[in-house]
């Protein structure tokens, strides 16, 4: 027993030397690792780590190989907010979950009540679903006639997205081709 827990132990500072928790987000070098605030969800390609960092309002990316860490969408002021863009040009409000699906990412947005998706390889973010203004709510429906009361986690399969929708104590199913949102 005693060697399993030197073996997580070690497992834990590892991951520790990678990236460091703050209260303050910064990108860095590979000799500097990045500070996140209260980060959340968290998906790999293989050659990146995609971060949602949910008190700066921002998605982070971390190279694996490097531990360099850079900001892939967001307001470099950490403003929250929602609005459509690439890169700097796009706002959340407190992302939680994310997941790759594809060649895009999908991000629960938490303080908005969408689910939004990013093009990997432009960073153009956009609505995926939920409201437009932002309301809550628990109406299934096609894109952005569906409503979600702060959804939190996000999984995929290939072919369906999977939220907790946690404000309305639900499992949400989103068909990726369709947009089409129905309670599990």
């Amino acid at each position: 027993m005693k060697q399993k827990t030197t073996i997580i132990c070690l497992t834990i500072a590892t991951v520790f030397l990678l990236v460091s928790c703050g209260n303050q987000t910064t990108d860095s070098t590979a000799s500097s690792a990045g500070t996140f605030d209260n980060p959340g969800g968290i998906t790999t390609d293989g050659t990146y780590l995609y971060i949602a960092d949910t008190g700066s309002n921002l998605i982070r990316m971390i190279v694996i190989s490097t531990g360099e860490t850079s900001t892939f969408a967001g307001s470099s002021t950490r403003s929250a907010g929602s609005s459509d863009g690439t890169g700097s040009s796009a706002r959340f409000n407190g992302p939680e979950g994310i997941t790759l699906a594809g060649l895009n990412l999908y991000v629960t947005d938490t303080g908005n009540n969408t689910i939004r998706k990013i093009v990997v390889s432009t960073g153009a973010v956009t609505l995926f679903a939920g409201s437009s203004n932002g309301a809550s709510g628990s109406s299934d429906g096609t894109g952005t006639g569906a409503l979600f009361h702060s959804p939190s986690g996000i999984t995929s399969d290939g072919t369906n997205l999977y939220v907790s929708d946690a404000g309305n104590n639900s499992i949400r199913k989103i068909v990726i081709a369709t947009q089409a949102v129905t309670t599990m």
